[in-house]
């Protein structure tokens, strides 16, 4: 017997002798169930306006007293709600003295039946300061 021979033969001995692997995995459908999340951003945004020439440019970067917010979030189905603010208990939210009083806050809705997702999405933000 040629070892070409051998060796089909012996991968077809392993291939018949061999079982297959039942799928143990259990699937669970949340479809029906209410997803709830909390979370804390540090992610605050600023504007910069930039005027003069390219080489020189004078930036003026406008920014919020506030650096974290906090997130509260409802999904169920197709429908999804989130409400944001800036808390003053937490540090680095209530420099007021120093950079004067800041608001921000956002409420998000979420719709996405199927393949198609939409969002409204309302921002306020009050107070800002020039960095330096």
């Amino acid at each position: 017997m040629s070892p070409k021979s051998l060796a089909v033969f012996i991968f077809s001995m392993v291939t018949i002798l061999a079982k297959a692997q039942i799928d143990t995995t259990k699937i669970k459908s949340y479809a029906d169930q209410v997803m709830v999340r909390v979370n804390f951003d540090t992610n605050i945004e600023n504007y910069v306006y930039t005027e003069g020439p390219e080489d020189k440019p004078l930036e003026t970067i406008l920014s919020i007293n506030n650096k974290t917010r906090a997130s509260f979030s409802i999904d169920y189905r197709i429908i999804s709600a989130t409400v944001s603010f800036t808390p003053s208990f937490l540090p680095g939210n209530n420099d007021d003295e120093l950079k004067g009083n800041s608001a921000y806050a956002d409420l998000r809705f979420r719709f996405f039946p199927k393949r198609f997702i939409q969002t409204v999405y309302y921002k306020n933000v009050k107070g800002f300061y020039i960095e330096t």
